[in-house]
């Protein structure tokens, strides 16, 4: 009987373990919020009220009554359905527009409102709410 000495390698996975699911940062949740914003350009206030449409801890979308300018700034507040004062967020860069939707991503949130919006959304996930239905979690 012969003595085989066997080598196995393991198969290397080329991605980044940081790779994006779908070239997001974090995982959103589709809830509907109040919320009012605010914000300054050169040519004109930005002012107005909306809904989110969903939210994650590194931003959300929102429908509004007034148009914003992409680039802008703004400061929010969000009304979560949690039963505590609103949120707010001094930082929420405008990324996307269309029409009277848009998207932001919170530049800077506290550690307490990110906790406090961290523990909403788990909360909130379930099938019926995220905006698509693949696997909510994965192993890198």
């Amino acid at each position: 009987m012969s003595n085989v000495n066997v080598l196995v390698e393991p198969t290397m996975n080329l991605r980044k373990s940081s790779v994006l699911l779908d070239g997001r940062h974090a995982e959103r949740v589709a809830v509907t919020c109040r919320v009012h914003y605010i914000g300054e350009v050169s040519t004109q206030p930005h002012n107005g009220d909306g809904l989110t449409k969903d939210v994650s801890v590194s931003g959300c979308k929102i429908v509004s009554d007034r148009p914003v300018t992409r680039g802008t700034l703004l400061t929010l507040t969000i009304a979560l359905p949690d039963g505590q004062v609103p949120l707010s967020i001094f930082s929420a860069h405008v990324v996307w527009v269309s029409g009277c939707q848009f998207s932001v991503r919170f530049m800077q949130l506290s550690q307490d409102n990110r906790k406090r919006l961290q523990s909403f959304i788990w909360k909130s996930i379930s099938y019926d709410t995220v905006s698509d239905h693949r696997t909510r979690f994965r192993i890198v």
